[in-house]
């Protein structure tokens, strides 16, 4: 193991916890619901069925699993952070929805016995070997339990015609996660992070497409940046001067809207499902 992956351990969460970043994770599910909904849909989850959420966050994924499941299923949401996890409670609670959630890891905690799904979102890139940690899900599992994972492939974020604000803003995002060991893009390593736990996954890419107009697309890229500040500074990637978080949003709309009506490319969603054994 390299030293940069040495410093990736698998709890950890380079964006923190914050209560910015808890509201970020909520506007990010916004722009990625229907996607999300699609895979779990595709991959078989569906009414009645028993799910643990894996990294859960704050109930993103859950809470489209609880509305898929119905009320004779069941969810339990699964994460370290406590904060992440009150937030969770009370937008189920908001939507009038069962779902339970604990605290926990992937690594540490004891699976429920009468599971009939995994799912995670968005949890493997902060992994230093996600082949490992699904190998280790995979062991634990009854066999025919659904496993279900959906990453990004940060890199492919792009503008056409191209916008070097928002290129350098997606490279920079993606530097981090690669200087800290990490894997910006998990989607394109699902499949052999399966094939290590002894899976043959079926898979999907599906991306959100969007315009000049999608003020909401550059904020979810403005306070990734903002999140993501302190490991930049760290790694030496940027300073805080040269990123001018203040401004930022500004300028990604003013560079946007300049006359060359570009076509945007939100990252790449890959969805990758495998039942075990």
């Amino acid at each position: 193991m390299s030293a940069q992956q040495t410093q990736a351990k698998e709890h950890d969460y380079i964006l923190g916890h914050s209560q910015r970043e808890l509201v970020r994770l909520e506007r990010q599910a916004a722009l990625f619901a229907e996607l999300t909904r699609d895979i779990l849909l595709r991959s078989g989850l569906k009414e009645g069925m028993r799910v643990l959420d894996v990294g859960c966050g704050v109930g993103d994924v859950s809470l489209i699993a609880a509305e898929i499941v119905g009320p004779q299923g069941k969810i339990i949401g699964l994460d370290p952070s406590e904060a992440a996890l009150s937030v969770a409670r009370a937008r189920a609670q908001a939507k009038g929805l069962d779902v339970k959630f604990v605290s926990g890891t992937l690594e540490d905690a004891t699976l429920p016995a009468d599971i009939d799904a995994v799912t995670g979102r968005f949890l493997l890139l902060h992994m230093a070997d996600p082949g490992a940690a699904m190998a280790g899900l995979a062991q634990r599992l009854k066999q025919g339990t659904l496993v279900t994972f959906i990453e990004f492939d940060i890199s492919t974020s792009y503008a056409q015609p191209a916008l070097p604000l928002l290129h350098k803003c997606i490279d920079q995002i993606s530097e981090v996660y690669r200087r800290s060991g990490r894997t910006a893009d998990m989607g394109a390593a699902l499949y052999p992070a399966y094939r290590t736990a002894g899976l043959s996954p079926a898979m999907i890419g599906l991306t959100r497409i969007s315009n000049d107009q999608d003020v909401d697309g550059f904020e979810f890229i403005v306070e990734s940046t903002r999140s993501l500040m302190p490991a930049m500074e760290a790694l030496g990637i940027a300073s805080p001067d040269n990123i001018d978080i203040g401004t930022l949003h500004e300028r990604l709309i003013a560079e946007a809207q300049a006359g060359n009506d570009p076509c945007i490319y939100y990252p790449r969603l890959v969805g990758a499902w495998a039942r075990v054994g």
